[in-house]
């Protein structure tokens, strides 16, 4: 569980680093949907608008140890 707590910082401090405000609809989502992974685990795949910034995110939650959540944004056209 504290692996899965430092990922979430680490992925929603990257967010606000690139410009995503914590009041963003996208931020509040992941964090939302991580959140749900903290408690309760799982493997899960979510795609997140962002279209302020022209954007969608992916953000992938594993189920076993020593796999590392990501979130990988990428152009909308």
């Amino acid at each position: 569980m504290a692996d899965r707590v430092k990922e979430t910082v680490t992925i929603l401090k990257k967010l606000q680093e690139v410009g995503i405000a914590a009041t963003e609809p996208g931020y509040v989502q992941v964090k939302s949907h991580m959140d749900d992974w903290i408690k309760h685990g799982g493997q899960h795949t979510h795609e997140i608008q962002f279209p302020r910034y022209g954007r969608k995110g992916e953000l992938v939650l594993p189920s076993r140890a020593g796999r590392t959540a990501t979130l990988s944004l990428k152009m909308v056209a």
